[in-house]
């Protein structure tokens, strides 16, 4: 990553916590007593990295994300996990995603120079993968498989929508 990335990523790290810790953290929504709808962008931290990013530094940086965000909720590291899946997993999505030509060696994931259908489905894997895998952590037994598919269901469209929002007036450059 050249310097400018560099910065710019640093950046969007505390932009983006602050975001989830001060902000989003406050929206969570239900019925009968349980909370069923929350908002996470720790997808958006993982999505925007640039495409070149070497492997193991998209883990790591995505541990670390997650790990500050636990810090913050107090959640054992529920949301260092659930991130460094999602970086984990970053690059099947890229692999399955990939345009027929390649991408482009300074492509930009956050949809400049790829196509918005593009976008959105890289942000949606991304998102889905981070939302099952820390709604998985958090109940940690398949017996509330029901809970977890309604919580993934339901949170994985209002997180998509607020990091479609964010980038929309962010629009970084990566």
């Amino acid at each position: 990553m050249g310097g400018v990335d560099t910065v710019s990523n640093i950046i969007r790290f505390f932009v983006l916590l602050f975001l989830q810790v001060f902000i989003f953290r406050q929206i969570s929504l239900g019925w009968g007593g349980a909370a069923y709808v929350f908002v996470f962008v720790g997808p958006l931290f993982v999505a925007l990295l640039p495409l070149r990013t070497p492997k193991p530094l998209v883990v790591i940086f995505a541990f670390f994300f997650g790990l500050a965000i636990d810090l913050f909720y107090e959640t054992l590291g529920v949301h260092a996990a659930a991130a460094t899946f999602c970086g984990y997993v970053r690059q099947f999505v890229l692999a399955v995603l990939e345009p027929k030509d390649g991408y482009k060696v300074k492509a930009s994931p956050d949809g400049k120079d790829l196509s918005p259908s593009w976008w959105l489905a890289y942000l949606a894997y991304l998102t889905l993968g981070y939302v099952v895998f820390y709604f998985s952590m958090e109940a940690f037994s398949p017996v509330y498989w029901k809970q977890i598919s309604l919580k993934s269901l339901l949170t994985t469209p209002a997180s998509l929508l607020a990091c479609g929002i964010l980038v929309a007036f962010f629009r970084p450059r990566v």
